[in-house]
């Protein structure tokens, strides 16, 4: 049941990422939150075993999903490096880029292989009998812990640059990454506890593995909603501000040419940005409004106030005060 739910806030946090995805064609939160939920509905005993059935009934649906883990944390670590701290990968190549991720698919696919046919087991901690298997499936808690590592350490680090949004999203990020590291290490003492049995005293058999790792799901999944949704909701903002402000300056701007006589000689571009558009017409305003002098000013002090307001909105230093 937890898998499915698992499934169900992965494919929820697709869905509000269509709309980033339509207008950049491509979304990395998108992308690690389809490879995360088909991983979580594959891990369900109630798909995988019909679907590795189909297969050949040798497990091996379990190197696909651990796959699809795999990449679907990599993913997420992309996308939390690139709203955070884009200049971190630097100038390295692709291939260093993308080595951890290569390496930990190369690594599991070479250890699924040495274990060789095994029947069909969907209950976690039965294939991990053989050692093989045993690697094969630390291949991908040793990469979630990892990954989960590096995302916590660069979401509180940048957290006090951020602005309110992003510090309350990316703190939950953060959280939700740390829990992950948390059951995954705990899964981790657990997988090596059956071969080595110094270990099983630090093993708690009752650990809520499922229940911590949607907590985690769901936080890591409202901590990327919570900037996404915060900028639309800037964007819808400077798009009614740029509208109506563009109105207001427009009316002005028409009635300083058509009170000083000037040429147009910086007219704006109609299909200019709408901010390079406005700061043309102030230039223009108050150039006509020097021209006009003192004595034949067109502008009242609530218009003055106003583009001045203006000018501030853009980050332009007022040319007259």
């Amino acid at each position: 049941m937890m898998q499915f739910l698992m499934a169900a806030a992965l494919f929820l946090l697709a869905g509000v990422r269509v709309p980033a995805l339509l207008r950049n064609r491509t979304d990395l939160v998108f992308s690690c939150a389809v490879y995360g939920g088909v991983g979580s509905l594959l891990m369900s005993p109630i798909v995988y075993v019909p679907v590795d059935t189909a297969l050949g009934g040798m497990n091996l649906v379990k190197l696909v999903l651990n796959s699809l883990m795999i990449i679907s944390l990599w993913y997420l670590r992309l996308a939390a490096f690139a709203a955070i701290a884009p200049e971190a990968g630097g100038r390295r190549s692709w291939w260093t880029r993308t080595l951890p991720l290569t390496l930990t698919l190369t690594l599991q696919t070479v250890f699924f292989l040495l274990t060789g046919p095994t029947i069909t087991t969907p209950a976690w901690g039965i294939y991990e009998d053989r050692f093989p298997a045993l690697l094969f499936s630390l291949m991908l808690t040793l990469f979630i812990c990892s990954m989960s590592a590096e995302i916590a350490v660069i979401c509180f680090r940048y957290i006090p640059r951020m602005s309110r949004s992003f510090r309350v999203g990316f703190s939950m990020l953060g959280a939700g990454c740390i829990m992950g590291f948390l059951v995954m290490a705990e899964m981790c003492l657990s997988l090596l506890a059956r071969h080595l049995t110094f270990l099983a005293i630090l093993v708690r058999p009752d650990f809520p593995y499922h229940q911590l790792e949607l907590v985690a799901t769901v936080l890591a999944g409202a901590g990327l909603t919570i900037p996404a949704v915060a900028g639309r909701a800037a964007r819808r903002n400077l798009h009614r501000w740029n509208t109506e402000t563009l109105a207001r300056v427009e009316s002005i701007w028409a009635k300083a040419l058509q009170s000083t006589s000037l040429d147009r000689t910086l007219e704006a571009d109609p299909q200019a940005p709408v901010q390079d558009r406005l700061h043309r017409m102030i230039v223009e305003i108050w150039d006509a409004d020097l021209a006009a002098g003192t004595s034949a000013t067109f502008l009242d002090a609530e218009e003055r106030s106003y583009l001045l307001s203006v000018e501030a909105k853009l980050h332009i230093s007022p040319a007259r005060a």
